[in-house]
């Protein structure tokens, strides 16, 4: 099911990837799984409604902040919708970091933050002390991904993304298929399915041993990693309408984004619904953060809201 090419680029991606912080323990050992997600009380924040369409939440521990996306569909499309990056400061205080930054989902860990960038169709990263933008790898096998979507990281530094075609915007499509990708900490980087349907919204279970991925079929998919990595067969998992944006906490239940229904559903690892959040129409993202990483941040087309959770989500350094 996947394949393998080295990308010859002039930046060190195993030096890159090695550099990146390991994820944090703590996390796992302390973690209330015997909680229930969303006690019923807790209720939906608005933080701001006035963006036009946010995606691709993260929390940086360093900085202690949130970042997320702005996507602007009404301006041009040349290189997809014009992007800017924003800075959440809990609780409500919002402010612009980056301008024209072509971004999606967004990835902060350690200095960095890790961007799906679709007006380069790249997996590129941020330097956040200066904003100094770089590209990682943009091509497979030679041809250019279609438009970068999320993407999430395993412990030994393994980038898993998606590339659907949402934001390819008229531009010539190079690889005839959307897949699902990973870039090792060795420099190389793997084609792993190209037979999922615009995959979007990507998380890894806290053990690293079960890789989720929504899909355009509306259903989340798995698939199961063995000891040297090496990805299983897809397996079905969930259906759901329009999957979009996922995370995970540290008992490992799975938030599912439901883009169309409004919907963030809360399943166990088997499967089963535990809970769910009533958000309203398109929501598309969310990201646990905060000081104890009990408060996850939801992304709309238009709205940023925030929840306070039982479970805290998994710590990155």
């Amino acid at each position: 099911m996947y394949f393998k090419t080295l990308y010859a680029g002039v930046l060190s991606i195993s030096a890159l990837i090695l550099s990146m912080p390991i994820l944090a323990d703590e996390a796992q050992n302390k973690c209330p799984a015997e909680y229930v997600p969303i006690m019923s009380q807790n209720q939906l924040k608005l933080v701001n409604d006035n963006f036009s369409f946010l995606e691709g939440p993260t929390w940086s521990v360093q900085n202690k902040a949130f970042y997320f996306s702005e996507m602007n569909f009404n301006g041009s499309q040349a290189l997809g919708p014009q992007s800017t990056i924003y800075k959440l400061s809990l609780p409500n205080t919002v402010s612009i970091y980056k301008k024209d930054s072509g971004t999606n989902g967004l990835l902060a860990t350690g200095k960095h933050i890790y961007t799906m960038n679709h007006a380069t169709r790249s997996l590129s990263r941020v330097l956040i002390s200066s904003k100094k933008s770089e590209t990682i790898v943009s091509r497979y096998h030679g041809l250019k991904f279609n438009s970068p979507n999320d993407l999430v990281r395993s412990y030994n530094g393994t980038l898993y993304f998606t590339d659907p075609d949402w934001q390819l915007s008229g531009r010539k499509q190079e690889t005839p298929y959307t897949g699902l990708y990973a870039l090792n900490s060795d420099g190389t980087i793997e084609l792993l399915d190209k037979l999922i349907e615009k995959p979007n919204g990507i998380v890894l279970s806290p053990d690293q041993k079960t890789l989720y991925v929504g899909s355009f079929s509306n259903e989340i998919v798995k698939y199961q990693i063995g000891k040297q990595g090496e990805l299983g067969e897809r397996e079905a998992f969930i259906s759901i309408n329009s999957p979009d944006g996922m995370a995970v906490d540290c008992a490992g239940n799975i938030y599912a984004t439901s883009h169309n229904e409004g919907i963030i559903y809360v399943y166990s690892s088997k499967g089963e619904q535990l809970d769910k959040i009533s958000v309203g129409p398109k929501v598309t993202n969310i990201a646990f953060g905060g000081d104890n990483l009990k408060t996850l941040l939801i992304t709309t087309d238009h709205g940023l809201y925030t929840i306070d959770v039982n479970i805290p989500g998994l710590k990155l350094l």
